[in-house]
């Protein structure tokens, strides 16, 4: 099982983060999880959260979590759903 993203955090971590693109039906055209995970105790203590969104012509869907310390994890995800 991973460690915590958070900082300093040495908790085994089970909550994975993902990120979502709804329909107005609110079935996903994507929804990728990225390879950043929470302990119990800081999924459930709240967070700021920041997102950056960068247009591509990949047809993939890249996520990057940052820790506050700065190491970073990314992912990258194919979009097999049209619009």
């Amino acid at each position: 099982m991973p460690s915590c993203i958070i900082t300093g955090c040495q908790n085994r971590a089970k909550h994975n983060i993902g990120i979502r693109l709804r329909r107005p039906s609110t079935r996903a055209i994507w929804a990728p999880n990225t390879d950043a995970f929470m302990c119990d105790e800081h999924a459930t203590r709240g967070l700021e959260i920041q997102i950056i969104l960068t247009p591509t012509n990949t047809h993939r869907i890249k996520t990057r979590v940052t820790s506050s310390d700065g190491h970073v994890i990314t992912r990258s995800t194919p979009i097999i759903q049209p619009a």
